[in-house]
């Protein structure tokens, strides 16, 4: 199970079919696109369950007050290939200082409606070598 603080959310990444996400907690929204295409917003709460489609880029927001937590189910591992991985960084994954200004500004104002901001430091956004390792743990 995969932890992440509130008010934060995850890089953009992309990998092959096969990966079904269960949210047992927390609230908030994914975005997913296939590369150079319009983005799809997708809510999420406890007991969602949605499926990344294969090479779509996607990432998960949390909205809430307390850390969110989300499943990531796969076939077992003697059965995945290597198309369910990401293969390469640089291709695979957007840094927060690279992604598109969208999905900043979205974030931070589905924060403001619930009368949040965002704990994302600054520094994330402007430098793509930025080191922000947050507690997935908290």
């Amino acid at each position: 199970m995969s932890v992440f603080p509130a008010r934060t959310y995850k890089k953009a990444h992309r990998h092959g079919p096969g990966i079904l996400i269960v949210i047992p907690s927390g609230q908030g929204f994914s975005v997913m696109w296939p590369e150079g295409e319009d983005k799809v917003f997708i809510p999420w709460h406890e007991g969602s369950v949605f499926v990344p489609p294969n090479r779509w880029f996607h990432q998960h927001f949390n909205l809430g007050e307390a850390p969110a937590r989300y499943l990531a189910l796969h076939a077992p591992r003697h059965l995945v290939s290597s198309s369910e991985k990401v293969e390469d960084l640089a291709r695979d994954q957007i840094e927060y200082a690279n992604e598109d200004p969208w999905i900043r500004e979205t974030f931070e104002r589905e924060l403001a409606k619930h009368g949040m901001s965002s704990a994302i430091p600054a520094e994330a956004y402007s430098d793509a070598g930025y080191q922000w390792a947050y507690k997935e743990d908290e």
